[in-house]
């Protein structure tokens, strides 16, 4: 547990070997604990340490009544300041959690010194989001997270969870995620996320390296889906944009293989500049050759 300057605490995983040269700091997304980064941490190389943490109101981290995006570009700094002092860093995110690693690396002063490079997975894009408030899509997203709370509160989620769906991590992982989407504090935390987060600014200038990654498969229109990343892609001069075949938004961290690709990028040398999109050669050079032509034709368009 981490002690903050108020008292409070934040509950973090930090793993740092004697021979690391570098550390990511990884933000998790909308009500997800630290745990779910366990593929990705166990893929990294030897010589990168991680940084992983619960936000206030998650897991074993104090809640508190108001937070919002200066309060956590303070927290990215202060986990900065006491655990990785000195070494170059990687800041990663998921979903909602993409979004805050961009906006403190792109907002918060000073926050880019000693930063290597900025990894989206997934990423949520707040005016995307904004655009949908008040939509069918809305009130159901709205409706659910209620819904999970009062499931919480009843102690149905343990037998019906929301998310991690396929039990796909280690035993002990997955009995940490569940005790997790049981405690109706995560999603009474997720529900006010959800509301900040209509409210966020649009990123429009990241000056740092930034490799946006995007599952394949998304809930909706894929094809929007893949527009919306691209957008992510364009804040940095210096950009890739990285496609995780057959995954969809959760199986991207969920799924070892898929996991191994973002430990990958993750550790990989950072972009030059900016680039297109991009697929593993291996998961693609046996697809039918019509098929890779017409996705090369879409992805030129």
């Amino acid at each position: 547990m981490h002690e903050r300057p108020d008292g409070s605490l934040v509950e973090v995983d930090v793993s740092i070997p004697s021979q690391a040269r570098r550390v990511v700091l990884l933000d998790n997304g909308l009500g997800a604990p630290h745990e779910y980064w366990d593929w990705v941490c166990d893929a990294l190389p030897a010589d990168m340490g991680y940084v992983r943490f619960n936000r206030p109101g998650y897991g074993l981290s104090t809640p508190v009544a108001q937070y919002g995006l200066h309060r956590h570009y303070a927290l990215l700094q202060e986990l900065r300041d006491t655990y990785v002092p000195g070494l170059p860093v990687v800041l990663a995110g998921h979903s909602l959690g993409g979004y805050f690693v961009a906006a403190y690396a792109s907002r918060h002063p000073g926050a880019l010194e000693g930063v290597s490079a900025v990894v989206m997975i997934d990423a949520t894009e707040v005016t995307s989001l904004r655009h949908s408030r008040r939509t069918d899509i809305d009130r159901w997203a709205r409706q659910s997270l209620v819904m999970e709370q009062a499931y919480a509160w009843a102690g149905l989620s343990a037998f019906r969870p929301a998310k991690n769906v396929n039990q796909q991590y280690r035993p002990e992982i997955n009995r940490s995620y569940t005790a997790f989407l049981t405690n109706p504090c995560s999603w009474a935390t997720a529900h006010r996320e959800y509301r900040d987060a209509m409210t966020y600014p649009e990123l429009t200038d990241l000056d740092c390296p930034l490799t946006v990654v995007t599952a394949e498969n998304n809930v909706g229109d894929n094809t929007m889906h893949h527009a919306v990343q691209a957008r992510l892609a364009a804040i940095s001069k210096r950009s890739r944009h990285h496609f995780i075949e057959g995954s969809d938004h959760e199986s991207a961290l969920a799924v070892p293989d898929h996991a191994r690709q973002v430990a990958e990028v993750i550790a990989g040398e950072p972009p030059t500049g900016r680039t297109g999109p991009e697929r593993r050669q291996t998961a693609t050079k046996d697809r039918p050759a019509a098929v890779r032509d017409t996705e090369r034709e879409e992805e030129l368009t």
